[in-house]
């Protein structure tokens, strides 16, 4: 066998006994309605993944910033706080009503019943790689009633 086809060979049989690292999967991403200059607005959303990442940053281009609200709605004592990373372990974990959340800060449009807005979630893995997954969250629910004399 010549040198270069064995190292071919061997590269393959490498690649193919390396786990297979699928990117995280987000799923059922929803937000309500809210208004252009609204302070905040939060997201929901399920991240599923293969092996254990942290959540490093949520980007969207309909506000200043996005960010990681980490609440237990069991643990009473402590109060929802905002993270800079969260560790995410392998399997799913929930951004929901009451509980952890994606907080939109400053919108700078207004986003409505229907409307797709794109969120690029960035993780990194064990090694140190960044990973980028990306959805569109369903805008669903009622638009908030104005305040009178807007």
């Amino acid at each position: 066998m010549s040198r270069p086809l064995a190292l071919a060979l061997g590269l393959a049989a490498l690649a193919a006994a390396a786990p297979a690292f699928a990117a995280p999967e987000i799923a059922n991403a929803w937000m309500r309605p809210a208004a252009a200059g609204a302070a905040s607005a939060d997201a929901y959303a399920d991240v599923r993944a293969d092996a254990p990442l942290t959540l490093v940053a949520v980007r969207t281009p309909v506000a200043r910033s996005v960010e990681i609200v980490v609440h237990d709605p069991k643990d009473r004592a402590n109060p929802p706080r905002v993270v800079e990373r969260l560790a995410l372990p392998a399997g799913e974990t929930r951004f929901a009503l009451k509980g952890s959340v994606l907080r939109l800060v400053d919108l700078a449009s207004a986003v409505a019943p229907g409307q797709l807005v794109p969120l690029a979630f960035e993780f990194v893995d064990a090694s140190g790689a960044r990973i980028v997954a990306e959805t569109k969250v369903q805008v669903r629910g009622l638009v908030a009633a104005q305040p009178a004399g807007r």
